[in-house]
């Protein structure tokens, strides 16, 4: 193989590595730290919210592909909204700058 083709593929793969990285931080952050942080719920806006109520959250912002949303000081809330339905949990404070409102 040439080096050019070589060079690209080791970069593809350090690429595609830090990104998966990135998401594995992204989905474990909200499991680590204090409870009543902000978290976003990914996916469709109505079932993001039922699921968030249905875990005893509270809705802080929709937007567009998320729903943010806190749930006081109640430890376990994660783990409630995986529960309830929710396809995805990442950190709230990343992510809302990651959606459009």
């Amino acid at each position: 193989m040439s080096t050019i083709i070589e060079r690209t593929l080791r970069a593809i793969a350090l690429v595609a590595l830090v990104l998966g990285l990135w998401t594995a931080i992204l989905v474990a952050m909200p499991f680590v730290g204090p409870a009543g942080r902000q978290v976003a719920v990914i996916g469709d806006g109505a079932s993001a919210v039922r699921a968030i109520a249905a875990a005893g959250g509270v809705v802080v912002e929709v937007r567009r592909g998320a729903t943010l949303a806190r749930a006081g000081r109640r430890p376990g809330f994660v783990r409630a909204l995986y529960a309830a339905g929710a396809p995805l949990v990442i950190e709230g404070r990343i992510a809302a700058g990651c959606f459009a409102k």
